[in-house]
């Protein structure tokens, strides 16, 4: 066999892998809110039996020869299958043990809070289990000096744009400096979940099969999806690209800085450009 044979037969799996990750991906995370037909019961008993086929075909897979090497990105989608599902069933819980409704800022905060917490959790337990530590989410330091000048960089540039068409309300300052407290739980609980669970949990599994450059616009391709079913933008297509557009900066910064944490920050950042003008209108 030729040479471009060879390049093309590669192509052709690596594209086949792309495709397939895609579209698994995007049915473990957006199975409920991408099918708005079926009852919720229907989609639950659905997710469950995704999630526990996942985890079924990760572990046939670590004792196949010729499946050995796609059983962790396999793990890690079941392993995101049920973060999302846990999330899913309790995440409401905190807010009723506090006696807090969604409508209110420090209910959305704590209500993003308690879903980071039914999502990283699961996640930080599980993975270890067959072997892939912390690091293999990029949960270490890294390049410390890039993510941290990047993190201060961006929660001085993104809150003062957030801020620029809000300043003509009056008193819309010292309510944000009022509500600043809940305004960080919710961006940093949102930012930490979201990296981990998209990037953090997937970018080095995809590696050996795509390669860095491939992983990354996976990740942001699934990542921009499980955007559309947001209600807080009139303008969904200019969203959508600036989402596509960020996460891919984000999978860089990781792969860059060899940690998770400058992506954490510079996203929190970057959703207060949405946070404060929920929390301004309340």
């Amino acid at each position: 066999m030729s040479s471009t044979s060879l390049s093309q037969s590669g192509w052709l799996k690596k594209s086949g892998v792309f495709l397939l990750f895609s579209v698994v991906g995007v049915m473990v995370f957006a199975i409920i809110p991408l099918s708005p037909s079926l009852s919720k019961n229907t989609l639950l008993y659905f997710h469950t039996g995704l999630t526990a086929t996942l985890l079924v075909v990760a572990l046939f897979l670590r004792r196949s020869e010729r499946g050995k090497q796609y059983w962790p990105v396999c793990y890690a989608l079941f392993v995101a299958g049920s973060a999302v599902l846990l999330s899913g069933l309790f995440s409401d819980d905190l807010l009723r043990l506090f006696g807090l409704t969604d409508t209110t800022p420090q209910g959305i905060a704590v209500a993003k809070f308690s879903e980071s917490i039914l999502r990283v959790v699961p996640i930080l337990a599980l993975m270890p289990i067959l072997g892939f530590n912390w690091r293999s989410m990029y949960l270490n330091k890294g390049r410390v000096g890039i993510w941290v000048a990047v993190g201060i960089a961006a929660f001085i540039i993104f809150p003062v744009i957030a801020y620029f068409p809000l300043a003509s309300q009056d008193g819309v300052l010292n309510k944000l400096l009022a509500l600043s407290p809940w305004i960080l739980l919710f961006v940093l609980s949102n930012a930490f979940m979201e990296e981990l669970l998209f990037r953090g949990l997937f970018l080095k599994r995809y590696e050996p099969l795509l390669g860095k450059g491939l992983s990354i616009l996976l990740t942001a391709i699934v990542f921009t999806l499980m955007h559309i079913q947001v209600t807080y933008t009139p303008q969904m297509l200019q969203f959508l690209l600036i989402v596509f557009a960020l996460s891919l900066v984000w999978g860089y910064l990781i792969q860059k800085t060899n940690s998770l944490w400058g992506a954490v920050l510079f996203h929190a950042a970057g959703d207060c450009l949405i946070i404060f003008a929920a929390f301004a209108s309340m």
